[in-house]
């Protein structure tokens, strides 16, 4: 139970705050869920790094996002073993529409480099 008022939480037999005296709710009142909001990936990876910077990144920058298929790449272990589950693929960052160029601007430098790109060998 919370308090709507001060938002402390309680066990769930606690009806009354004691600290603001007024009733416990099961949950606070929040936005309208918008059941027809579009979203697009903009992010994918199976390391569990990358996946905490991304979720700082656009946490930061008040960035909503859906993390699909985060639990399931340690399924069996594997996800120790390869950096993510093949059998899964890799965890998938989506955003509102409207949030997606911000999004991939934000993200853009935490892209993994592509197969013969030699950035920082000094080559």
């Amino acid at each position: 139970m919370i308090c709507p008022r001060c938002e402390e939480e309680f066990a769930s037999d606690v009806m009354i705050c004691p600290r603001c005296d007024v009733e416990t709710v099961d949950r606070l009142p929040g936005p309208t869920p918008a059941p027809d909001v579009q979203l697009v990936a903009v992010f994918a990876t199976g390391d569990a790094g990358l996946i905490a910077v991304v979720k700082s990144l656009l946490e930061a920058e008040g960035i909503d996002y859906l993390l699909r298929g985060d639990g399931l790449q340690d399924l069996f272990g594997f996800g120790r073993i390869t950096g993510f589950s093949y059998a899964m693929g890799p965890a998938e960052f989506q955003v509102r529409v409207e949030d997606a160029e911000r999004a991939r601007a934000l993200l853009a430098e935490l892209e993994p480099p592509t197969p013969g790109d030699h950035k920082g060998s000094g080559a």
